[in-house]
């Protein structure tokens, strides 16, 4: 009896190993909680699974760095020097589609709602001379501004981890951009500096690059299971 026994133990190996692979890989309904970082902040997303293919995520991203920057070198007659604000705000409404059932591999899109902003103060960073007269910093004056963002930001993009098939913890990447538009540039000029007030047009031209933001993100999921729908 045992060569019988160890003839059916090979034939049924195959379909318990295929059944076990299903079971570690079925799709299981329920909300997940994300908590990620990357180039749009800091940023928590609640994540609700729709079907096995599709999921609907809901989040907030929050960043601010401050910084120094100084135009021109020492040695030049006027050097400006600014200090700036970067302030990322953002709320986001995405749909993810999970095209294969056995790959976290999905397509991403949806809008962010863009209250990104940058501020910024220059002033000289020393008295000018000109023709043996001196133009102290107060003189010369400011230059102050601040670059807003079109509210609406629709988003593109590709990502990997699936929050709803295996562990209830998962790591998540993101990658895509979202179409924030050219800012609008807001400037207050002050003493000499004050025929510079018109150049607004011309730095919005500049970062016209900006338009197209790119978004990386890495982040980890914990998933609350439903039994059901």
């Amino acid at each position: 009896m045992k060569p019988f026994a160890l003839i059916w133990a090979v034939l049924l190996l195959p379909c318990l190993s295929q059944g076990q692979s299903n079971r570690s890989t079925a799709f299981k309904p329920g909300i997940a909680l994300i908590a990620h970082a990357g180039t749009a902040g800091f940023g928590i997303n609640i994540d609700k699974s729709l079907s096995r293919h599709f999921a609907l995520r809901i989040g907030a991203n929050k960043f601010t760095y401050t910084g120094t920057l100084t135009s021109g070198n020492d040695t030049d007659e006027l050097q400006i020097g600014f200090n700036y604000t970067i302030n990322l705000l953002s709320f986001n409404a995405l749909l993810d589609y999970y095209p294969f059932k056995q790959t976290g591999f999905r397509v991403t899109a949806g809008a962010f709602y863009n209250l990104n902003q940058v501020t910024f103060l220059g002033k000289p960073t020393k008295d000018v001379r000109f023709n043996d007269v001196v133009f102290t910093i107060d003189q010369i004056g400011i230059v102050e501004g601040k670059a807003d963002f079109p509210r609406i930001a629709p988003y593109v993009g590709i990502g990997w981890g699936h929050p709803f098939m295996r562990s209830r913890v998962k790591l998540l990447a993101d990658v895509g951009f979202f179409y924030q538009q050219s800012p609008g540039i807001k400037l207050v000029t002050t003493g000499m500096l004050a025929p510079s007030g018109d150049q607004g047009p011309v730095i919005e031209n500049n970062l016209k690059p900006l338009k197209y933001y790119p978004l990386i993100s890495i982040g980890l999921s914990y998933t609350i299971r439903f039994t059901r729908y």
